[in-house]
């Protein structure tokens, strides 16, 4: 529940602040709008990456059920956050449209926002995976994991589109895996969205990638702890 509020005073938080600084619209009618569909990926990847994590070192108390190994307790807890931010999230789209802040707030392209959330959820799977071998080996990665996550908002293209970004930025950013989930999910609500920096080939690559070896990790993690 605190994760859920967190990130709609996040939100809320930066609008006004782009709106008292007089932050003028990059696209679309509403600049609560952009921002949400900025940061809602980001929020979204950064709790479920966290959560999928916590459940495997949680996950003793039910392991202990035959049958049930810590990567199904890691998918339900994964899964119930997923639903948990994905409904939080469509009342407050639901409420963007009813108080008429935006006309977009509707997607346009339904496809879009399936795909990115297919991608985003394996994604921070696998992410968060990988994070419960280095939490294991490495206790301080849990803090610096923390802090990393928080401070990727600044560079997702969460308040900005990376198009309009000078060349020498746009060369580095594009190689943040998540800014092209954010791409993907804002081109659901835009049509004129630009997507010229975007790569299908490589958020999918990253998204399959960080599973396997999460897999492979958690594995190696099992084995270690059944000796």
């Amino acid at each position: 529940v605190f994760d859920l509020l967190e990130a709609v005073v996040f939100i809320l938080v930066h609008w006004f602040i782009f709106t008292f600084l007089g932050r003028h619209l990059i696209i679309g009618d509403s600049l609560l709008l952009f921002i949400t569909t900025g940061i809602f990926p980001v929020l979204f990847f950064r709790t479920m990456s966290i959560r999928a994590a916590s459940a495997i070192e949680a996950s003793k108390a039910v392991t202990s059920i035959p049958g049930i190994a810590p990567i199904d307790y890691s998918i339900s807890r994964t899964l119930v956050e997923f639903m948990s931010f994905l409904l939080l999230f469509l009342l407050f789209f639901a409420l963007i449209e009813a108080f008429g802040i935006s006309r977009l707030a509707v997607p346009y392209n339904p496809v879009a926002v399936v795909e990115f959330l297919a991608a985003i959820f394996i994604f921070s799977f696998g992410i968060g995976l990988m994070n419960s071998f280095f939490n294991y080996v490495f206790p301080a990665w849990k803090f610096i994991w923390s802090i990393f996550s928080r401070i990727q908002i600044f560079f997702s293209a969460v308040f900005f589109i990376p198009e309009y970004m000078p060349p020498q930025i746009k060369e580095i950013i594009v190689y943040n895996p998540v800014l092209h989930l954010v791409s993907l999910f804002r081109s659901g609500f835009y049509s004129s969205y630009p997507m010229h920096l975007f790569s299908r080939e490589y958020m999918w690559g990253w998204s399959f990638s960080v599973l396997l070896i999460g897999l492979a990790l958690e594995r190696a993690l099992r084995n270690h702890r059944a000796l």
